[in-house]
């Protein structure tokens, strides 16, 4: 691991306050009390180490051009309020001036800073002036896996204060809230880097999943995390065609204010079945997705066209024969079929299964010539073996010439077709 971060010194200097007073009344009218609709102007100086916010190329931190802080306080009516200051002087050095403008603020009660300002939620009035109350963590949920935007609006830090002085603003030490993996990965047997390739990545550590979508897909891939303790972590990502897995064996703990560069091996996942009002004739992709073969996608495949449906579920042929072969080597090579997915399983058909998809067809002669349309080779006018036993040393087969059911020698070799069970 290589820790990257460190803790960033708060200095306030230069606090300066202004109010509104009543003037004496030189009329009738009655007086409003004393802190109804009273502004504080609070002109605050905040200086950086060199780890408040993600590191940037060299190291060197630095506030930047249009940097905002929230400030979540408590009003004279005990109301939770927040005021974003935006930076006034300072950019590209290690301090700046920001500048709040803040409503009957009550000093005898909690204050928070929120670094940057976009990790600060819009609270409710009676919202709790902690983690819960105050910091938008959804936020990391929705990542782009750049340095730039995880150190310009999510690389949280915070300072919390009981109470403060009237008229200044309390000084202390903002603190890194969060954890930074700057993650490379590598192909299962890490011959090869698939970071750039990488468009889509979530890590969940059991309680929190943070997702990361890129457009641009350069470099490591920065993700910016909760702290973790002993936590079993899962990776998914995606290149848009491939999708990939990881869970992290060994628990995992990521420290506040930490950074860490890692390097994991993904395993090629299987995709997932999602068929969806499935029809007669139409193909199943690669994806897992079923289509009309005209409106296939640019990248998926079809690997198997649908013969048969019951509600949501159904069977697909693949589209090529698995060559001549006896019953028993039929059956292993069928439950072997590749593209494998989850939430299907490939199989040597039954006896009945066979009859369900001849029928949805329209017969043996238009199930047997209903693939070449779908870029498939049709189905021989030849014997194909079912899963179906007639007895201990033989089953039972189907010749599409002839159009009836035999029983042969399980030694005997047939021709096969693997099905898709969804």
């Amino acid at each position: 691991m290589k820790k990257f971060f460190s803790m960033a010194a708060l200095a306030l200097v230069g606090a300066m306050m202004t109010g509104c007073s009543n003037e004496d009344s030189t009329t009738d009218t009655p007086q409003q009390p004393a802190n109804t609709g009273k502004t504080v102007t609070l002109t605050t100086t905040v200086g950086l180490d060199s780890g408040t916010r993600a590191l940037d190329g060299s190291g060197n931190k630095t506030f930047a051009e249009g940097d905002e802080m929230a400030v979540i306080y408590k009003n004279t009516n005990n109301e939770t309020m927040k005021a974003v200051g935006t930076l006034t002087d300072g950019a590209g050095t290690a301090s700046a001036t920001f500048t709040f403008t803040l409503t009957d603020p009550d000093n005898t009660k909690a204050i928070r800073y929120i670094y940057p300002a976009a990790m600060a939620k819009d609270v409710a009035t009676d919202a709790t002036i902690d983690d819960a109350g105050t910091v938008d963590f959804d936020k990391l949920n929705n990542q782009d896996g750049t340095l730039a935007t995880l150190g310009s609006n999510l690389d949280l830090c915070t300072l919390d204060a009981a109470s403060w002085t009237s008229g200044t603003l309390p000084t202390g030490t903002l603190e890194n809230q969060l954890a930074i993996l700057a993650i490379t990965l590598k192909n299962s047997d890490g011959s090869s880097e698939i970071t750039d390739d990488i468009t889509g990545l979530t890590l969940s550590d059991g309680t929190n999943d943070y997702a990361v979508s890129r457009s641009t897909a350069a470099g490591p891939i920065y993700v910016a995390i909760q702290p973790t303790a002993d936590a079993t972590i899962t990776v998914t990502a995606t290149d848009g065609t491939k999708n990939y897995t990881k869970t992290l064996t060994t628990s995992k703990t990521y420290a506040a204010s930490n950074g860490y560069s890692v390097s994991w091996r993904m395993a090629e996942a299987l995709p997932a079945l999602n068929i969806t009002s499935p029809s007669v004739g139409q193909v199943i992709g690669s994806d897992g997705k079923n289509y009309d073969y005209a409106n296939l996608p640019s990248g998926v495949t079809a690997v198997a066209k649908i013969c048969y449906v019951s509600g949501s579920n159904g069977l697909a042929l693949a589209l090529t024969d698995e060559g001549q072969m006896n019953w028993s080597t039929a059956q292993t090579t069928c439950a072997a079929h590749t593209p494998a997915f989850t939430g299907g399983t490939w199989k040597l058909a039954t006896k009945d299964e066979w009859n369900n998809m001849i029928s949805a067809a329209g017969g043996a002669s238009d199930l047997r010539n209903g693939f070449s349309s779908v870029g498939g080779t049709n189905l021989q006018s030849d014997l194909y073996w079912s899963s179906t036993e007639y007895g201990s040393s033989s089953a039972w087969d189907y010749p599409f010439n002839m159009g009836l059911w035999f029983h042969q020698t399980k030694d005997n070799s047939r021709y096969v077709r693997a099905c898709l069970a969804f």
